[in-house]
C-alpha cells in the first residue's frame, strides 16, 4: 500500500509547487520591472546590488538570485509533472524536489486508499515487487541448494565406502 500513496502525495507536491511558483512568478516579474524602469535588464540590476557598499541591498541582490534560480526549477519540475503522475515525474521530483514544498507537501497529505487507475497500479506493483525478490531469491537460492544436493548425493556413490556398503 505505500507504493500506493506515492500519486497521492505527489498529487499535493504538484498542487504546492504551482503555488510557490506562481509567487515566485510574481516576485521576479515585479523585480525584473523595477530593473527595467532603472535602465537594467535582470542580470545587470543584480550586479549593480552585488557591487553596492550596502550590505543589505547585497544581501537583496544574492536573495534575488537564489529566487530566479529556485523559479527556474520549480518550472522544470511543472513541467514534468504536467503529463500528471507518471514514472518521468516521479524520476524528476525524486532526484530533484524542493524541500520546503516536499515538508508542506507532507504535512498536508493524508494515506487513502488508492481510487484512481494509477494508485491502483502502484499498489499493484507494490504488492508485487517484495514476491519478486523473493521468487528470485528463492530461485538462486534453491538452484544452489539442489547443486550441493546432487554433488553431495554424487559423492556418496562415488566413494569407496559406498560400495563397500
Amino acid at each position: 500500500m505505500l507504493f500506493a500513496q506515492i500519486p497521492e502525495l505527489l498529487q499535493q507536491y504538484r498542487q504546492q509547487l504551482g503555488g510557490a511558483a506562481d509567487e515566485l512568478t510574481v516576485i521576479v516579474r515585479n523585480f525584473d520591472e523595477d530593473s527595467r524602469r532603472s535602465g537594467y535588464d535582470r542580470s545587470g540590476a543584480l550586479g549593480v546590488m552585488a557591487k553596492n557598499p550596502e550590505r543589505l541591498v547585497r544581501d537583496q541582490a544574492q536573495r534575488m538570485t537564489e529566487y530566479v534560480r529556485r523559479l527556474d526549477r520549480l518550472n522544470e519540475q511543472q513541467s514534468a509533472l504536467a503529463d500528471g503522475v507518471t514514472p518521468a515525474a516521479i524520476l524528476a521530483v525524486a532526484v530533484d524536489y524542493d524541500k520546503p514544498i516536499m515538508a508542506q507537501a507532507w504535512s498536508a497529505y493524508a494515506p487513502a486508499l488508492p481510487t484512481t487507475l494509477t494508485g491502483i497500479i502502484f499498489a499493484i506493483i507494490g504488492w508485487c515487487l517484495p514476491y519478486a525478490g523473493f521468487l528470485v531469491l528463492g530461485a538462486v537460492a534453491g538452484s544452489r541448494l539442489r547443486a550441493a544436493f546432487l554433488y553431495l548425493n554424487s559423492c556418496s556413490r562415488s566413494s569407496p565406502r559406498a560400495a563397500a556398503g
